[in-house]
């Protein structure tokens, strides 16, 4: 059961104890360091915590089996805020429509993993199936009607047409329902499979959709599958407005093509090929984008980055920077008087787990998005550290120049404990406390050098800090907030993300993940409530969320 592929279808509990021993004990146990040396902890105590602090791992897709022991103890913990934690793994983020047509009223915000989230429905589904079907529709909502094929070509590639375990008669009534329905019927036969010749099928998942797609077309159009079924179904799948434009590119009607029909990440593929270029489009299309300061995209900014070249032209220009104030839009307004600060060190050059950019790529794309985000006194600022640390301003007034504008140090070193050096050494000048940032967001890949006092990296910098004459106070309130790019420059041992705290600890905070917007969670936005004080109250504020607060048990 989802444990290895077929080979073709052609032919057929967060632990908690009031007692101190057993506390100590457990921290005693999870114990462990960074690639280079510095203290850290496999597990922050909490279950819920640990995996939303690991989620940019995740990118990478995992087995049925690693996902399915994960959600068996978030389950046993909660079946309430499991069931909402797979809903924000897949939730894109942005305004929801859901089934009754109604939309959110705010931007909704989440990972936007879809293998993930996916597979953990299925866990769902296998498990308790009725919770699965009491929230299948929230999750298409989050997500997309795609996400119902997927889950079928998965239970085809690992079982086999006789040994499938889903309820494919429960998803043929959803599909039928949808199909029927004005506000989604679009949308299905956008993502309805084609029906192919056998022969035209050479890998696993060609073979699954094509079993799909003949599927589909029996439930629509009776058991007997023949040319005239087939002509049926897909004069229905070509019908469908929601992917006009690529009709009208397949029937070469170039200049009929309505640039505002075309999806975010469609239309970052299309102008940064030759496209346009090829079908004398790019006047007409500069022409458009020039009147869009916002365009469509609903993916990560180190995806608009890796579409940054030195010679692009000033549509393709125009496009990346349209498309990421989109990002900064969705991401809302927010004031905070924390920090960006940036791992330059040589490890994160290697590759970022589930990317092909590497960890360093990810970090300068969030920390340019950060920057911009946060309106406090440190906007449009960042510290860069690796064996020394330094202030740096963004420069340039759109993304495209602050991506090439922007500068690096880099040494082999993460040492973490230069940005406290460089905190001091400011104070020793005379710069009051109420100047300095109230907090870090450090993007990394968490692996910091071993520092002076053999701690944390946390409890390091707080003695630093007070050695050097900052007040209790500021010590006391100053946030650490870590996300971890991860990648695998120190091997195995050392990929998973590791925890610079043990147990609920005031001011300090985790993050993984591609979606910068989710820091809202933390600095909060207009009319937000209260901010969380540690990583679990964190985590409940992700989860309190208007779609999210639909979920039914």
């Amino acid at each position: 059961m989802f444990n290895s592929k077929q080979t073709t279808l052609l032919d057929s509990k967060s632990t908690t104890s009031a007692s101190k021993f057993i506390s100590t004990g457990i921290q005693k146990s999870v114990e462990t360091f960074s690639g280079n040396g510095s203290k850290k902890y496999s597990s922050t105590n909490n279950d819920f915590v640990d995996q939303f602090g690991k989620l940019g791992s995740y990118k990478e897709p995992r087995s049925y089996k690693d996902i399915s022991n994960d959600m068996s103890i978030l389950y046993a913990n909660s079946p309430l805020l499991a069931v909402m934690f797979i809903l924000y793994i897949r939730t894109i983020t942005r305004v929801v429509s859901l089934f009754n047509g109604k939309k959110t009223t705010s931007v909704q915000r989440g990972a936007g993993l879809r293998h993930e989230s996916i597979v953990r429905m299925i866990w769902l589904h296998v498990n308790h199936s009725d919770v699965f079907w009491k929230n299948i529709t929230l999750f298409i909502s989050v997500g997309s009607w795609k996400d119902i094929i997927q889950m079928m070509s998965y239970d085809l590639q690992f079982n086999g047409w006789n040994g499938r375990i889903l309820d494919w008669i429960g998803f043929g009534r959803l599909l039928l329902a949808g199909l029927e329905n004005p506000q989604h019927s679009e949308l299905i036969k956008k993502y309805l499979p084609q029906i192919k010749a056998n022969s035209k099928c050479h890998t696993l998942e060609s073979q699954a959709d094509n079993v799909i797609a003949k599927w589909i077309c029996s439930l629509l159009y009776g058991s007997k599958a023949d040319t005239r079924t087939y002509r049926s179904y897909r004069k229905l799948k070509t019908s469908g407005t929601a992917h006009q434009w690529q009709q009208l590119i397949s029937q070469g009607k170039f200049l009929q093509i309505d640039f505002n029909t075309i999806h975010g990440r469609a239309l970052a593929q299309l102008v940064s090929s030759k496209f346009l270029q090829n079908n004398g489009l790019e006047e007409v299309y500069q022409k458009w984008i020039s009147t869009k300061p916002i365009a469509k995209f609903t993916g990560y900014v180190y995806e608009l980055a890796s579409n940054i070249k030195w010679d692009m032209k000033k549509y393709q220009v125009d496009t990346i920077n349209a498309q990421y104030n989109q990002l900064l839009d969705l991401a809302g307004k927010t004031n905070s008087n924390m920090i960006v600060v940036k791992d330059t060190s040589g490890s994160m050059d290697s590759v970022a787990i589930g990317t092909n950019v590497s960890s360093y790529h990810v970090a300068k794309s969030l920390s340019i998005f950060l920057g911009n985000l946060l309106q406090g006194f440190f906007h449009n600022h960042y510290i860069d550290f690796s064996s020394t640390a330094v202030l740096r301003a963004i420069k340039g007034s759109n993304f495209v120049e602050h991506w090439n504008t922007e500068s690096r140090r880099q040494s082999a070193n993460t040492n973490f404990m230069a940005v406290c050096t460089l905190f001091c050494d400011i104070h020793k000048k005379g710069v009051p406390e109420d100047q300095f940032p109230s907090g870090m967001i450090c993007i990394s890949d968490g692996q910091f050098d071993r520092n002076y006092y053999g701690t944390t990296s946390i409890e390091a910098f707080r003695k630093q800090l007070r050695y050097n004459g900052f007040s209790q106070s500021f010590i006391d309130n100053f946030k650490f907030v870590f996300w971890d790019i991860n990648n695998t420059f120190y091997g195995s041992k050392f990929t998973n993300s590791k925890f610079e705290s043990f147990g609920p600890e005031k001011n300090v905070f985790y993050f993984s993940g591609f979606d910068a917007s989710v820091i809202t969670f933390l600095t909060g936005i207009e009319g937000s409530k209260s901010s969380p004080t540690n990583a679990r109250e964190l985590f409940d504020s992700a989860m309190d969320q208007e779609v999210l607060n639909m979920v039914q048990i």
